[in-house]
């Protein structure tokens, strides 16, 4: 389960929303499979073995990005990114196990809808003091980061953005500056201190609520320009 920090009510609803939803997109939480995603302890182990070392905020943000995006690369397009610091051998069980898992992760963000749907980030704990504080801002600066290449990588250019999908870029690129001055200011203290829960909390619900509204606005604002 996602360990929240105490967040804001709005925040709240949405995560227990998306846990339902996820709840009902699986099989009885029985794995991944190509019509649910449930499971993403098992996406990450499957891509540990597989010799990824990217993280799930990176690849929700890379399928985010290239799903929204005009002309959307298919998954197994995305193997030299995700797999781009891999091992050489890998076995083939642990490679077809991990390309099951990413297709799976990929179908279930593909028929997200941003105007109705809560946003889904992926389910991770963290520890209780500024070492987690640090580690979430981290994957939060992480997700963004590749929502941006998704986007790239689907041949977005300037002109296919709505006018409210660039000011959700502009407030995207806030948000993006905002992380990286939090993670500076995080990564000086002592990690194994514990945090304030409350300006935390705070924090974190206003980056993340940003950042879910815009990668939304600018999913909606990109239908226009499907190629």
């Amino acid at each position: 389960m996602l360990h929240c920090f105490g967040y804001n009510k709005r925040v709240q609803q949405q995560r227990a929303e998306g846990q339902v939803a996820c709840m009902k997109r699986g099989d009885e939480l029985m794995g991944n499979t190509l019509t649910s995603y449930s499971d993403d302890n098992g996406t990450r182990e499957a891509l540990a073995k597989a010799g990824s070392k990217r993280t799930l905020h990176e690849i929700y943000g890379l399928f985010y990005g290239c799903v929204a995006a005009p002309d959307p690369a298919d998954p197994d397009e995305l193997v030299p990114v995700i797999f781009n610091d891999a091992e050489a051998r890998v076995s083939e069980e642990a490679a077809k196990d991990a390309r099951d898992n990413l297709r799976s992760l990929w179908n279930f963000i593909a028929q997200w809808k941003p105007d109705k749907d809560p946003f889904y980030f992926p389910e991770q704990e963290y520890p209780d003091n500024y070492q987690g504080v640090l580690r979430h801002l981290t994957d939060d600066a992480a997700m963004l980061q590749y929502f941006i290449a998704g986007l790239n990588l689907g041949g977005t250019e300037a002109d296919d953005f709505s006018e409210d999908a660039v000011d959700a870029m502009h407030e995207l690129t806030e948000v993006s500056a905002r992380l990286e001055k939090n993670i500076t200011v995080c990564a000086a203290l002592d990690p194994t201190a514990d945090e304030d829960s409350d300006s935390a909390a705070t924090m974190l619900d206003d980056i993340e609520e940003t950042l879910a509204d815009g990668i939304a606005r600018v999913t909606l604002g990109l239908k226009n320009a499907k190629r």
